[in-house]
């Protein structure tokens, strides 16, 4: 979902008359924190999907040290970057997916029927036998499932997959940084009110 709000944002950045040039402003230091800490989380999704585990699964033994870490980056990142008001968003959307985690054994409540949908037939059956470090189905007894991976993108969309309300609202705030960037400080979601 990250990839697709950066791609129509830089497109409609541009259809607005904004520059790229103007990223070279951004503090690239502090900005790649922030991008590291969420490489690192979409790396732990990536490895978490592999159906044929064997050399990794000592990796994924630590699945919750590197969420943390990836947490703490992506946090320092937000913070260091503050002067744009959009991280706001985003660290919003990065609070509601930490609670969500944190309070669910350290793994992401996914509902396993969304999962069927997205055609993932394999990693419905590794969430289900539990071999999943990064996962944990939503049942009665999950704390905050809304929070957790639930709106679905299934086909005719066409990356499938399920998300949660938290990568939404991140998404936005990824649009929406980049709207700020491309087209300056005073055009922050102008245009676009709430």
């Amino acid at each position: 979902m990250f990839i697709e709000a950066i791609l129509i944002s830089i497109i409609i950045g541009l259809l607005r008359g904004g520059k790229l040039k103007r990223f070279k402003a951004i503090n690239h230091k502090t900005m790649w924190i922030l991008v590291f800490g969420m490489v690192i989380q979409y790396i732990l999704v990536f490895l978490n999907r592999v159906e044929e585990i064997g050399s990794i699964s000592k990796i994924l033994l630590y699945t919750k040290q590197a969420q943390i870490i990836s947490y703490i980056l992506i946090l320092i990142g937000i913070v260091t970057n503050f002067r744009f008001k959009s991280l706001c968003i985003v660290l919003v959307g990065f609070l509601m997916n930490f609670f969500a985690i944190m309070t669910n054994g350290w793994r992401r409540p996914i509902l396993l029927e969304g999962v069927k949908l997205t055609n993932s037939s394999g990693l419905y059956e590794m969430i289900e036998m539990g071999k999943v470090a990064l996962y944990t189905p939503i049942v009665e007894s999950t704390k905050y499932p809304i929070l957790g991976d639930i709106i679905i993108f299934a086909e005719p969309y066409p990356i499938s997959r399920i998300i949660s309300l938290g990568d939404l609202i991140i998404s936005f705030g990824i649009f929406a940084l980049i709207q700020e960037i491309m087209l300056g400080k005073s055009s922050f979601m102008k245009g676009y009110r709430l």
